[in-house]
């Protein structure tokens, strides 16, 4: 427990702040399942299957309501590939539901995974976070207050011994080698129109 004034704050595993699930195990497993089952929850399940609604407006539901649920806060979050590929296969079933199989030759075939995005037309929600955290990083970069001494400034003292835990800066750092071959670096986010070439850039890496 810790005291400050006449208040008792007790020592707790994890709990949520600002819709945010913050715990001390520092990764984002179980923020990522709990939004994963918020998105289940989400009373659009059936209209998604109508035959009522066009496509075009079930891909509005879908972007304007339930993408939302899954990714607010997600600039900041420090994933792995295992917690961007269990969202991806959450936006396949969703996206399933709404465009349904292909009927071939008087058969059903399910839609493969490149017709699916074809079809919405929008970045893979992995694409998607990658964009969030390097238009993040670059407000940060470019800003002068706290949030950007806190982000530049070091803590002394070392790193655990094992495996260290993949910190957001990595997280960003390893988007940019995916975005280019170029050596690109988090300071280059001065240069705004440069910068912005990388957003976009990081919306367009589907890796179907």
């Amino acid at each position: 427990e810790m005291l400050m004034d006449e208040y008792v704050f007790q020592q707790v595993t994890d709990f949520k702040y600002l819709g945010f699930n913050i715990n001390n195990r520092k990764n984002m497993h179980s923020e990522i399942k709990l939004r994963i089952a918020s998105g289940n929850n989400y009373a659009l399940a059936k209209l998604f299957k109508s035959k009522l609604l066009s496509k075009k407006s079930k891909e509005y539901l879908y972007s304007s309501f339930l993408r939302p649920v899954l990714t607010y806060g997600c600039e900041t979050w420090s994933v792995t590939k295992e917690d961007e590929e269990k969202l991806n296969i959450f936006e396949r079933k969703v996206l399933r539901r709404i465009y349904g199989p292909v009927i071939e030759n008087g058969e059903y075939r399910r839609r493969t995974n490149q017709e699916m995005y074809q079809m919405f037309n929008k970045p893979i929600i992995s694409s998607y976070l990658k964009s969030k955290r390097l238009e993040w990083v670059g407000h940060i970069w470019r800003s002068e207050g706290i949030v950007k001494n806190l982000f530049t400034g070091r803590l002394n003292g070392k790193r655990p011994r094992g495996r260290p835990r993949q910190k957001w800066e990595d997280r960003v750092k390893t988007d940019l080698t995916e975005i280019s071959e170029e050596l690109i670096r988090i300071e280059d986010s001065e240069d705004r129109y440069r910068w912005k070439d990388m957003v976009e850039a990081a919306m367009v890496l589907n890796g179907l």
